[in-house]
């Protein structure tokens, strides 16, 4: 695993699922969204939280104002449903185990450290301060400022550019299997990270370069 791991200059951790335990927040937002604004729940697709996962804000949002007819714009719903999570990020979800250690560990060991997420960026930096690990990232690239969601490489380059590293030279830690296409689209290392929202796990298990049950697994020993 360390021999692994030293192969890389930087490492780009997704947020929700990966270094934060937040899935949860998402299970319902837009569901109760929907229904708080008049949409009748029998017309709410039972797989639309899942369908989700796998796409950006701007595209979640595209999604209610299409088949909802919100008379909405993109960013008011984004608004809203940033409000709704803002509480929970900043006050309740919790770390993964073994996150915080392992982001000491890698920093002490001179790795750049970056996130590549599709979370609220208000509540990603909430979740930040409040745990202490906002000062192990040298950059943070949200979804809003790509054109296209994770399964693309569009986010990770970003952020290899923004840690002034070669693609090749970065590893990304990920909860989605959606991800595994942009992230060797990419050139780079995939660790999967077990959630409990992941229906896709054996396969994620399969398609990485190494896979955690949980972060707190890695042990990197003295720098």
């Amino acid at each position: 695993m360390l021999k692994f791991l030293n192969q890389y200059a930087g490492a780009i951790f997704d947020l929700d699922g990966t270094l934060i335990d937040s899935m949860h927040v998402w299970d319902h937002i837009a569901r109760d969204w929907l229904i708080a604004g008049g949409i009748d729940p029998a017309l709410i697709p039972a797989d639309m939280e899942t369908a989700f996962v796998s796409m950006t804000i701007a595209e979640t949002t595209a999604y209610a104002i299409d088949h909802f007819g919100i008379p909405l714009s993109q960013e008011e719903i984004a608004a809203q449903w940033e409000a709704m999570a803002f509480g929970k990020y900043r006050d309740t979800v919790p770390l993964k185990p073994g996150a915080a250690e392992l982001l000491r560990a890698l920093a002490g060991r001179g790795m750049k450290l970056a996130i590549a997420t599709s979370c609220f960026p208000a509540c990603c930096e909430a979740a930040l301060d409040r745990h202490g690990i906002r000062k192990y990232f040298s950059a943070i690239v949200y979804s809003g400022e790509v054109k296209r969601n994770k399964s693309f490489p569009d986010i990770w380059l970003a952020a290899a550019s923004r840690m002034d590293l070669a693609p090749e030279s970065c590893v990304v830690f990920e909860d989605m299997y959606a991800a595994i296409r942009g992230v060797r689209a990419a050139g780079m290392g995939f660790v999967a990270v077990y959630d409990d929202s992941c229906a896709d796990w054996p396969a994620m298990q399969a398609e990485a370069d190494l896979a955690l049950r949980s972060l707190g697994t890695i042990r990197l020993g003295p720098s």
